[in-house]
């Protein structure tokens, strides 16, 4: 069995098929002390900590931003130190643009947990379609 095993799974449940993303197995496998970072060309970008900076980063993005933000990944690639995640993500603005667009998320592993996350996306295509929203504050530190 790869050592990081319920990583990959963990990673499937939580970026594969689109309405069924389920991230609580992945949260559970991250470090107290994860550091998620986001691009900060987007208005809730910025750096978020802990378990419960990650899930304020999504909770800012259904308060505010989006009906839905949905994955499916391309793969789940094992690379030791790392996990990587290619995905599709389709999103619905509040304001009812839609967006299709390629993110990758890179996670480091450090004893079996999560302990960095780093979105890669089009974030042109994130503003554009969040445009005309009222801009909130991010939920970063």
């Amino acid at each position: 069995m790869p050592q990081n095993q319920a990583i990959l799974d963990a990673c499937r449940r939580a970026y594969t098929g689109f309405e069924k993303n389920d991230s609580s197995d992945l949260v559970a496998l991250m470090s107290p002390e994860v550091v998620f970072h986001f691009p900060t060309s987007l208005p809730y970008g910025g750096t978020f900590r802990g378990r419960d900076g990650f899930t304020a980063f999504y909770k800012d993005l259904f308060d505010h931003y989006y009906e839905y933000f949905d994955y499916d990944a391309h793969a789940v690639l094992d690379a030791g130190t790392h996990v990587v995640v290619p995905v599709t993500a389709r999103a619905k603005a509040k304001n009812g643009r839609t967006m299709e667009n390629e993110h990758c998320l890179l996670f480091t592993v450090v004893d079996g947990l999560i302990t960095e996350a780093r979105l890669y996306a089009d974030t042109a295509k994130g503003r554009d379609v969040i445009e005309g929203l009222q801009v909130f504050p991010s939920a970063a530190s």
